[in-house]
């Protein structure tokens, strides 16, 4: 049904399915601890600003942005202070009052509202997504508004929570879906070599490969290193990996350096010589090299139009 499309071929056979967990009140200091899961997460906030930290990622979401956390990475959102203690997510869902549709966290002024959605599925189809996505994808208000389709989608969700028409909670579930769809679309377009692990699912040894190089991307890996972490001979990760993706293994290496430089180009105040460390280069000038090499312009001529481009 689905054999020209990875993706939606992916979820059909995981049995993806949403749920619009709730709309929240934030008010004060206050901070929510949500433990790790086999979902994927998804936070969009409608109103004020608060802070997403997962692991070493700390995100900053502003009105209008949206942020998927990977499954089974436990996160934490805030007012802004990471002193602060948290209220464990099943506790305040016991205990948290309503007021007009909406659960209350925290007390005093409200200083934000947002919407908490989760994604689940039955069985492993959508395990080489899963292994690529970063830990946070984080799209801000500025780069969904130039995508119609995703603003559509969020608006059309938001409509259903105030409109109370007969089939809301169906077509809540289905724009959640696509909402899902436009952020995997979303970080296609800016690491494509990610998301061909995708169209690697015919061949589990590449979609392995690919998932170690976008893990661990400071590591030191070659051909040799590489087939013997997914059990296999050097000769055969090489063939496997043209005739899958197109290029060999180590040429693809150097687009996710690339791509995952960018996104720190792009989200972080990172050094070039931090980001070097990152993606796995001895000395910054080997990263600018390579960096130039690959894109034709330099990190910091990037980060400028990147930010100038994404907001």
């Amino acid at each position: 049904m689905y054999q020209d499309d990875p993706l939606s071929s992916r979820f059909f056979m995981a049995k993806l399915s949403s749920e619009l967990v709730c709309r929240t009140a934030m008010r004060g200091a206050w901070a929510l601890d949500l433990p790790a899961r086999p979902i994927l997460v998804l936070h969009h906030v409608t109103e004020g600003s608060c802070v997403l930290r997962a692991g070493r990622e700390t995100v900053s979401l502003y009105q209008g942005d949206v942020a998927l956390v990977r499954p089974n990475v436990g996160h934490r959102v805030d007012h802004g202070d990471a002193r602060a203690k948290p209220v464990l997510l099943d506790r305040w869902l016991e205990v948290s009052r309503e007021e007009d549709g909406e659960r209350v966290l925290g007390r005093g002024a409200t200083t934000a509202r947002a919407l908490c959605g989760v994604f689940r599925f039955e069985h492993d189809a959508l395990a080489p997504l899963l292994q690529v996505l970063p830990t946070v994808i984080h799209a801000g208000a500025r780069a969904i508004e130039a995508r119609p389709s995703f603003a559509d989608a969020l608006a059309r969700l938001r409509s259903e929570l105030h409109e109370m028409r007969l089939g809301a909670g169906l077509a809540r579930r289905r724009w959640l879906e696509l909402i899902l769809i436009e952020l995997v679309r979303l970080l296609a377009d800016r690491e494509p070599a990610k998301l061909a692990a995708l169209g690697a699912t015919q061949d589990p040894v590449v979609a392995r490969a690919i998932a170690e190089l976008v893990h661990d991307p400071a590591r030191a890996w070659d051909v040799d290193t590489l087939a013997r972490t997914v059990g296999v001979s050097r000769a055969t990760l090489a063939r496997r990996f043209l005739e899958t993706t197109g290029a060999p293994p180590m040429a693809y290496r150097a687009t996710l350096r690339t791509e995952h430089a960018r996104r720190l180009l792009r989200e972080t105040t990172l050094s070039n010589q931090q980001i070097a460390h990152a993606v796995g280069f001895a000395t910054v000038q080997a990263f600018q090299r390579a960096f130039r090499r690959e894109t034709g312009a330099t990190p910091s001529a990037v980060r400028a139009q990147l930010r100038a481009a994404h907001g």
